[in-house]
């Protein structure tokens, strides 16, 4: 998950594995908005699709704030 902005996208929620020490240390907070994204692509493969919804961080939890749905050949079906 990364921030929508114009500043490097901060918030920056990172896999472990690309997590850098002291970085992006901010905590979530109501009225947030960001991108949750995941890149998809078989072992091994050539090509990938990056699937992306923006939510809106509010006091309760989170809003989706993407209303287009995925296309269904992109979600396996």
């Amino acid at each position: 998950m990364h921030g929508v902005g114009l500043c490097d996208e901060w918030p920056l929620i990172a896999y472990p594995d690309h997590l850098v020490d002291g970085a992006f240390e901010y905590e979530l907070e109501a009225s947030m908005v960001l991108c949750v994204e995941a890149l998809v692509s078989p072992e091994g493969g050539d090509f990938s699709i990056k699937l992306k919804d923006q939510v809106l961080i509010t006091d309760a939890g989170f809003e989706n704030l993407t209303t287009y749905p995925f296309d269904p050949a992109l979600m396996g079906a």
